[in-house]
């Protein structure tokens, strides 16, 4: 029998744990309860039990200081600890200290009990007297360094698969690879192109990782693969077979950590079981191939290798520079309505096509260093809101799947949207709408750029440049184009003749209207006329 002890200051809570299930039933008996740390101290040191539930947070000597004191003391236990909600930011300590599982007092019932339970007595049966603790840590610390210069070899170098240490063999029956590749939560443009700095928080990282591992698998060791990437190989106990259900578990178990602790997340890329240590190789090419099977398919965060082919792309006629003329239009005339609305087409593109990660990123890469020119100035004033492109490219590298580079997209049209709005509010970009204005009042005046700018009371040469600077055309050639749209109008009536249209338009003469018309459609004025009153048909007649 295992021997348990029960720590909790809430009465009705230490009944009702003692009382949810027979503990007879799992080779289990209750030695005794405590309501607060220091006689529950006593109690361990006098009793000795196997292993101890106590609550993380009580008056005097918390569940955590208590567990402390009591290994200070030389006393060896196994333990699961109890928390709300608010205290799940605790949980990370108590699984530094070695706490086989933890329970919320809210989800607490009869079978997250005995699951714990299962692991503590698994915990239980691990740990050794004191005396041959230090020895034991030697030797535990011997295997892993020799685990990890075996898989190093088998998984990252070039070499003729090594010679399999017969110890390493007899840890890791039926042996299978988990890649765990981590990416932040939120995908925003917003962040500035600003990666995850993984490097700084690994170490901490692996040892969460390896705390939980410890509670599902017979043994495991963990590499670093990429930055952004960790390699992990386990196995179960030989009796065990292979199980997706409780490597599923496992895996929702450290997201939760990594969203808790680091406001990460992460995809799981998992191989089939192998027999032995020496296709371990085979194992990873099998994980490697399950995440990048997730690229495409993203509607699970953990994919098991069942054999699937990796997807190709059919993105060959892949091209969004056919767009570019329609965004410089849309930027140039503050229009963030139909920008948003290319912006969905490019993402209907993607979808379409189905680029392979490296394309699309560089097809967003494309968009962006064009987009951005728009907006650039002298004074380097937009410099904090669009990144360096190359820390645009390491954010796009480090994301999972097609979905989160489309989600990107996304962000950033609404980020140039809001610049778009705001800029209309600017003095530059409202002089320009102003003169807009004025000539769509005026246009049956003959007008000049230095007749705008008067009205509008700047300098001619401002006005000039202000404009075709944020709109791509000069001013004059607006008042050309606004006219002559006004002057086809009047031509589809057939109630004026050209003298008529060129005198209510303005111009000094018929002769300086057809030339002006044709500068800016192409035709004259009664080739314009012929072609409404006498189409062509089919055949050229």
């Amino acid at each position: 029998m295992y021997r348990i002890i029960i720590i909790d200051d809430e009465p009705l809570i230490l009944a009702g744990i003692a009382s949810l299930i027979i503990w007879e039933n799992y080779e289990c008996t209750i030695i005794g309860k405590a309501t607060n740390g220091p006689s529950a101290f006593d109690m361990i040191m006098e009793l000795h039990p196997d292993i101890v539930i106590t609550d993380i947070r009580m008056p005097v000597l918390n569940g955590l200081d208590l567990v402390e004191k009591c290994k200070e003391n030389g006393c060896t236990f196994a333990f699961i600890v109890l928390t709300n909600l608010e205290e799940f930011h605790l949980v990370k300590k108590a699984l530094s200290l070695g706490a086989s599982d933890y329970l919320v007092k809210i989800d607490l019932n009869e079978e997250a009990l005995v699951a714990a339970l299962e692991r503590a007595k698994e915990s239980c049966d691990l740990l050794v007297n004191k005396q041959n603790r230090l020895a034991d840590g030697q030797l535990k610390n011997n295997q892993e360094d020799l685990a990890k210069t075996t898989f190093r070899r088998l998984f990252l170098s070039q070499e003729e698969v090594p010679d399999i240490p017969g110890e390493l063999v007899d840890q890791y029956p039926a042996p299978f690879v988990i890649l765990f590749s981590l990416n932040p939560i939120h995908i925003d443009f917003e962040t500035g192109g600003e990666t995850y700095d993984l490097h700084s928080v690994s170490r901490q990282l692996i040892d969460i990782l390896g705390g939980i591992a410890a509670r599902f698998f017979f043994h495991y060791t963990v590499l670093e693969y990429r930055q952004d990437t960790f390699l992990m190989t386990a196995s179960l106990k030989k009796e065990e077979a292979y199980s997706q259900s409780l490597i599923r578990d496992f895996c929702q178990k450290f997201s939760v950590a990594l969203k808790t602790y680091f406001e990460l997340s992460a995809v799981y890329g998992v191989s089939r079981a192998k027999e032995n240590i020496s296709e371990l190789p085979d194992a990873f090419s099998e994980a490697l191939t399950a995440l990048e099977y997730y690229y495409f398919d993203s509607s699970s965060q953990v994919v098991f290798y069942q054999g699937q082919s990796s997807h190709f792309s059919q993105a060959k006629k892949f091209n969004i520079n056919v767009f570019k003329k329609e965004l410089s239009a849309y930027i140039s005339q503050n229009d963030s309505e139909k920008l948003a609305l290319i912006f969905e087409d490019i993402i209907t593109l993607f979808r379409e096509n189905r680029p392979r990660k490296e394309q699309a990123a560089s097809a967003c890469i494309n968009i962006y260093t064009y987009l951005y020119s728009f907006f650039e100035t002298g004074d380097d004033s937009y410099q904090e809101i669009f990144p360096y492109t190359i820390n645009i490219a390491e954010q796009l590298n480090h994301f999972n799947s097609l979905e989160d580079i489309l989600e990107w997209l996304r962000s950033f049209c609404q980020k140039l949207c809001r610049l778009l709005e705001d800029r209309k509010s600017t003095r530059s970009d409202k002089l320009v709408d102003l003169a807009r204005s004025y000539i769509k009042e005026h246009y049956m005046e003959k007008l000049t750029l230095a007749d705008v700018a008067e009205a509008l009371n700047i300098s001619s040469g401002h006005l000039s440049n202000t404009f075709k600077k944020l709109t791509g055309t000069t001013l004059s050639d607006y008042i050309a184009q606004v006219k002559i749209q006004h002057a086809m109008e009047l031509i589809d009536t057939h109630q004026y003749l050209m003298y008529e249209i060129s005198d209510k338009l303005g111009f000094d003469n018929p002769y300086y209207f057809s030339k002006v018309f044709k500068k800016v459609t192409g035709i004259s004025p009664r080739e314009h006329e012929n072609r409404i009153t006498y189409p062509l048909t089919d055949e050229g007649n």
